[in-house]
């Protein structure tokens, strides 16, 4: 008998375990090729971008993915066998290969699991039923009504390309490196559109280090390095945090007399736009007013930030600080508390407007027009709650990004949780923003958002009546 070591490592006929033998079949072509090598493209690992603890993010999973398959060219690399990895053959990717390489509930576990990791909110698994009974339709809590999992955000990914150089050294021991690139779609159901898409690469490479099992785990590293990447963007965070469009309807529609369903514009709200005090002058002249009329939101669920505008009681925060509620405290920095109504808001946006009776403190004065880029700016906020009230941090505007249709500034100025619908500001102490979200990465810089106050005006349907030009202006900006 011919002793079966000296036959080719692709025409091994007897005696081959049977992982083996089915890794041979599902990654060789069926016909004698010569085998070659992929070369594994250069691809920067990012840092993951952590959501601040107090944003309100939808849970988001992975619910489709798909693979793409080249006909024309579908060696994605080579599979080497051996203790030296010297015997060669070529790496298929196809359906069944492809199932192997990056199977599809690997693909979910660690999606799951990357997100877990920095501090994204997943589902909670739903206990399955035995049996599916006949439920009245009629019957109170059914119909319409959204369930829980309804709020959950899908992701797709589209597995568009992979490369991968396998060594296989004995029955489960692997070594080797893998490419993947990724597109992904994060999809909101209640609105059955796509808010986010993009493309993100990863490679993982092991050839000095040996992995025991059944299948190789690079193709799945690589993927969980393109997940990285895909959370290191910075519009990713923000498409999460996007707000369940149906709980401002369902809060809207609850809301007290004389209130204004903000999907249908109703009469305009008239704010007497107070001019800066000094303008052009340094923020520190002015800051005792402009603390004055920052207040702390408090909720049930724990406190945001929100400032005065106008001198009729009129108050700016995020929607997702007073959530669905009609009402809630605030606290002004002396220590008084008034109840606030919800007037207005807007979930998309993310911004709600709130009456309190007149406070009897200077209202914040709005900035006509945008900042430009490189501008010193100033956060004032309440962060970790009611203690570090009025908080003053400084930074300068970044850029203006484009989310799901939406404009936002970024800027390095920090901003820590509970200032959230604080006011972003100018060196004069004009408003130019509002607080939305915070996100920060070890050995990064912070990069925060905010969103521009003459989107906030127009989206609440706000008239400024500007005192220093006796004017009145529906909005500061026509930016979305």
């Amino acid at each position: 008998m011919m002793n079966k070591k000296t036959k080719p490592f692709g025409q091994r006929r007897v005696a081959l375990p049977l992982r083996l033998s089915l890794l041979l079949c599902v990654f060789m072509l069926p016909f004698q090729v010569q085998a070659n090598e992929a070369v594994m493209p250069a691809v920067e690992a990012k840092i993951p971008l952590q959501l601040s603890a107090d944003a309100t993010a939808r849970p988001a999973y992975l619910a489709r993915s798909q693979r793409r398959f080249d006909a024309t060219s579908p060696i994605i690399g080579e599979l080497q066998g051996g203790l030296f990895c010297s015997r060669k053959n070529d790496i298929v990717w196809n359906q069944k290969s492809s199932e192997l390489l990056l199977p599809t509930n690997a693909m979910f576990a660690r999606f799951r699991r990357e997100l877990q990791q920095y501090g994204y909110p997943v589902p909670m698994p739903v206990a399955q039923p035995l049996f599916q009974e006949k439920t009245d339709a009629n019957a109170p809590g059914t119909g319409d009504k959204p369930r829980p999992q309804d709020f959950n955000l899908q992701v797709g990914v589209i597995v568009s390309q992979v490369q991968t150089n396998l060594c296989l050294k004995g029955t489960n021991t692997w070594t080797g490196e893998a490419y993947v690139r990724l597109e992904w779609q994060v999809f909101a159901p209640e609105q059955r559109k796509v808010i986010y898409r993009t493309t993100t690469e990863g490679v993982y490479r092991a050839r000095d280090k040996n992995f025991e099992g059944a299948v190789p785990p690079m193709p799945v590293e690589a993927f969980a390095v393109a997940v990285h990447n895909l959370l290191a963007d910075p519009q990713f965070a923000l498409a999460v945090q996007a707000p369940y469009d149906s709980v401002a309807a369902a809060a809207n529609a609850n809301l007290p007399q004389g209130t204004t369903d903000p999907a249908v514009p109703g009469s305009p709200v008239l704010i007497d736009n107070q001019p800066a005090e000094h303008p052009g002058s340094d923020i520190a002249k002015v800051m005792p007013e402009l603390r004055s009329a920052v207040v702390t939101v408090l909720t049930e669920r724990g406190s945001g930030t929100g400032f005065y505008i106008g001198s009729s009681g009129w108050l700016l925060t995020n929607y997702h600080v007073i959530g669905g509620a009609q009402s809630v405290r605030v606290r002004l920095p002396t220590g008084r508390e008034l109840v606030a109504q919800v007037a207005r808001a807007d979930a998309a946006r993310d911004i709600a407007l709130l009456k309190t009776e007149t406070p009897g403190v200077r209202p914040m004065p709005l900035r006509n027009g945008e900042p430009g880029v490189g501008e010193d700016v100033y956060a004032l906020g309440s962060p970790l709650g009611d203690a570090f009230n009025t908080t003053l941090t400084r930074g300068i505007l970044s850029g203006v990004r484009m989310v799901r249709d939406l404009e936002f500034l970024q800027s390095d100025v920090a901003i820590l949780p509970g200032s959230s619908g604080g006011p972003l500001l100018d060196k004069s102490g004009q408003v130019v923003g509002i607080t939305v979200a915070g996100l920060g990465a070890k050995g990064l810089a912070g990069m925060n958002f905010f969103i521009p106050v003459g989107s906030a005006i127009e989206r609440l349907h706000l008239q400024l009546q500007n005192q220093n030009q006796g004017q009145t202006q529906s909005q500061v900006s026509k930016k979305p």
